[in-house]
């Protein structure tokens, strides 16, 4: 986009897109609410970054952006799962709301075109979330009482006298608000400033990271999500393993497993054999069952999942399997196989990057990206701005990565051989999946 004043005006409107996006302002203050701001500002940077977003969609663009590729085939998907329905009006009202997740990841690949705008809006995103999850903490502890926030209640297990035992839980704010969702949004924010907190170069500034990260842990034990427990610990593994090598990481990773039921609680209370862990294998089985038909190929249509089951999958790579069927989500798997194998290239001697600012980030890159694609096996969240913002900063890193190689090159190219590994893991996905959930319920 180049150093032009206009091409600076478009990043700050993209990061108040960003910050409107996990603030939500029209919900934290009612007299806001009528004021589309979140649309005003994503339009705004659109038609500033025009030009910008009709290059990305050039086939010569995405065949060096394999995970924007996948998103495409996501949106393709989408309407044929309803075509094939004869559902129109799935088509229009689907596409439509894709289209606007879509518009972020987009966006945010064209303008994040150079290391210091990926290092502030990775800045904003830890800002934005840590304020919220601040705002939830203090309510979710009866400091305060903020409308806008409601927390879940649960029953979890009886007590000696027969009545159920009931238990709180943090949710979030705006498409936040889920114990699930907001743990997800603790640990990519939480990774981020623990980045920053231990860049020596920034100075004794770094120390004020901290304050966020206690905030941010706090608000984790609140959520009681084992779901998000889950994704921390690995990040927290993939980014030991990134920096200390295979042995350090296995080695850590045992003595924390020994350690979590005595620090975490219900979160580390993991059980298949009965409670909502069981109820949740059971909707994988509901919907793969649906799959047994004409549907194998191209789904059950977008939104379909709960009409099946009952409720949505909680699990966004089943969800997305049986909803756009083995065409879609093998291209919604495809994000996420692909960053991930992206990051382990970059992680070998032929492929380190020069920059050494981002060669100092891929380690928690890395562990945001393993942290959310662990979190979304419990979660339902194919087709999310959330999720394609995780995606999206993944996918801007690489593109910078290959900027900074030597020799200048894209980390992964859509070829004949990716494909073959997306296909084949994609296939042993889905049937790992189904083994699985006959074999569990």
């Amino acid at each position: 986009m180049g150093n032009s004043p206009m091409s600076g005006l478009t990043f700050t409107l993209f990061c108040l897109t960003t910050a409107t996006m996990l603030l939500r302002p029209g919900e934290m203050v009612t007299a806001l609410a009528p004021i589309p701001f979140y649309e005003i500002l994503i339009l705004s940077t659109l038609a500033l970054a025009h030009q910008g977003v009709i290059q990305q969609f050039k086939f010569d663009s995405l065949k060096r952006q394999p995970v924007a590729l996948c998103l495409v085939g996501v949106f393709v998907a989408i309407p044929i799962s309803h075509l094939t329905h004869a559902y129109l009006g799935g088509i229009i009202e689907s596409t439509i709301e894709f289209t606007k997740a879509a518009m972020l990841f987009i966006l945010l690949v064209v303008v994040v075109d150079r290391w210091s705008r990926f290092e502030r809006l990775a800045q904003v995103v830890a800002v934005c979330a840590s304020f919220v999850v601040f705002l939830c903490v203090i309510d979710y502890m009866g400091f305060v009482d903020f409308p806008f926030i409601k927390h879940a209640e649960e029953n979890y297990g009886q007590r000696a006298n027969g009545y159920s035992n009931r238990i709180s839980r943090m949710n979030g704010t705006g498409i936040f608000s889920d114990p699930n969702d907001i743990s997800l949004l603790i640990v990519a924010a939480g990774i981020i400033c623990l980045s920053f907190l231990t860049d020596k170069a920034r100075g004794a500034t770094r120390f004020a990271w901290a304050i966020p990260i206690v905030v941010l842990i706090i608000g984790m034990a609140c959520t009681r999500s084992r779901g998000g427990m889950l994704a921390a610990c690995a990040a927290i593994g993939i980014m030991l393993m990134f920096r200390y090598g295979k042995k350090v990481a296995i080695g850590l990773g045992g003595l924390g497993l020994l350690a979590l039921p005595v620090v975490a609680g219900r979160q580390a209370n993991i059980d298949l054999s009965e409670g909502t862990g069981h109820d949740r294998i059971l909707l994988w089985r509901d919907g793969l069952d649906a799959l047994r038909s004409k549907d194998l190929f191209f789904g059950t249509g977008q939104g379909s999942y709960e009409d099946i089951a009952g409720l949505v999958a909680h699990n966004s790579y089943i969800h997305a399997f049986v909803e756009l069927g083995l065409f879609g989500g093998t291209f919604f798997f495809g994000m996420f196989f692909f960053s991930a194998l992206a990051m382990f290239r970059l992680n070998t001697p032929d492929w380190q990057i020069l920059n050494p600012k981002q060669a100092r980030f891929l380690p928690y890159m890395a562990a945001i990206g393993a942290g959310y694609a662990v979190g979304l096996l419990s979660l339902s969240r194919c087709y999310t701005v959330s999720t394609l913002l995780i995606i999206a900063l993944g996918t801007a890193f690489l593109n910078l990565a290959g900027w900074n190689l030597n020799p200048r090159r894209p980390v992964l190219v859509w070829d004949k051989p990716h494909i073959a590994q997306l296909l084949g893991a994609s296939v042993c996905m889905f049937v790992a999946c189904n083994i699985f959930v006959r074999l569990v319920s």
